[in-house]
């Protein structure tokens, strides 16, 4: 690999060298190894910057698209978003994208190249709770124990979306009458939340370890967790019913200075031979087809990875929320916040 990737890098103008590639993305989602093994062999380090939810990334470019990024980890609507109106590079004729599986390279869109994807469930202490929800209903109504020791997720789909399930609604839903039907019932389960702050910033900005045990998450965020506390206390688990996935996306700015190195950076990142290190290491499920034989049984075995593929058949992408929709929703979403910030 170390031949191959030298003589990619090769193809780098000489100016390319002595830059580096600015990415934004989730923190704890790529390898150590992986980026130590780009920067010793491109000689291009990677300055990383971080965001803990999609619409905090989505304010930002709104406020500024002309962000100081090279690459820019997007959820699969953004990506298409922000392609369309030409923020991104148009990265169809990527030799790598073929090692992926289709649905994801059609779900990321012209202008970006699937990361990682995966699920929508619950992480929780299992040390304490020894029978984790098997319904989003029974998320949304804990039991005594449990109410203000709840984490949710800030975000114009995901705050939706344990309430929406537990009324048989779809988190995409597009109806303003279904999203104020269910809004008596999200009011209810805010009393019983401790904090909107998604899992991992929560957990590291907290002296308080202990004032979550159950939280709204991704999938993968069990592992981020335990790798971060250093212990095995954290599991997760998918409520019965629909599934609901997300998928990360990788785009090169239209605005950067460093467009071939970013590319190669990408042509890099799908190799199956790197994809597979930087799915085992960061313990998230990788689009990668051609990665699959080389990854080990416990990785292809996880359910919390890889659910059985009679859940996924019927699994729902996120989607597409029209602007009147969002407006909807970030209304509701902000008297939550205060109503629950009136209340802590």
């Amino acid at each position: 690999m170390r031949a191959s990737l030298l003589s990619l890098v090769y193809l780098i103008h000489s100016s390319v060298f002595a830059s580096s590639l600015s990415v934004y993305m989730w923190e704890d989602t790529l390898s150590p190894k992986v980026r130590d093994n780009w920067e010793d062999q491109s000689n291009i380090p990677l300055m990383l910057s971080h965001f803990d939810n999609d619409d905090e990334r989505s304010l930002l470019m709104m406020k500024s698209i002309q962000l100081p990024f090279d690459l820019v980890v997007l959820d699969n609507v953004s990506a298409q978003i922000y392609g369309r109106i030409g923020e991104f590079e148009d990265l169809s004729q990527l030799k790598g994208r073929s090692n992926n599986n289709e649905i994801w390279n059609q779900a990321c869109g012209a202008y970006a190249v699937p990361y990682f994807w995966g699920t929508v469930g619950i992480t929780y202490r299992k040390d304490l709770i020894y029978a984790p929800p098997n319904t989003w209903q029974e998320f949304v109504a804990p039991p005594p124990e449990l109410v203000g020791k709840i984490g949710m997720i800030n975000d114009s789909t995901e705050t939706f979306l344990p309430v929406l399930y537990s009324l048989g609604l779809s988190p995409i839903t597009s109806s303003p009458d279904e999203l104020q039907a269910a809004y008596p019932k999200l009011v209810e389960f805010n009393d019983t939340v401790h904090t909107y702050e998604y899992i991992l910033s929560h957990i590291r900005s907290q002296s308080d370890k202990e004032s979550l045990q159950m939280a709204l998450a991704y999938s993968g965020d069990q592992y981020s967790l335990n790798r971060y506390l250093g212990d095995e206390k954290w599991g997760y688990t998918i409520p019965e019913g629909e599934m609901f996935l997300w998928v990360d996306c990788l785009a090169v700015s239209s605005h950067s200075d460093n467009k071939e190195a970013a590319i190669e950076f990408l042509q890099y990142l799908m190799q199956p031979s790197v994809a597979a290190q930087n799915a085992v290491d960061i313990k998230a499920a990788t689009p990668n087809s051609k990665a699959t034989g080389l990854l080990p049984e416990w990785y292809l075995n996880d359910a919390s990875l890889f659910p059985p593929a009679s859940r996924l058949e019927n699994a729902v992408i996120d989607s597409e929320l029209s602007a009147e929709n969002i407006s909807l929703r970030a209304k509701i979403i902000n008297r939550l916040l205060r109503q629950h910030e009136a209340k802590h």
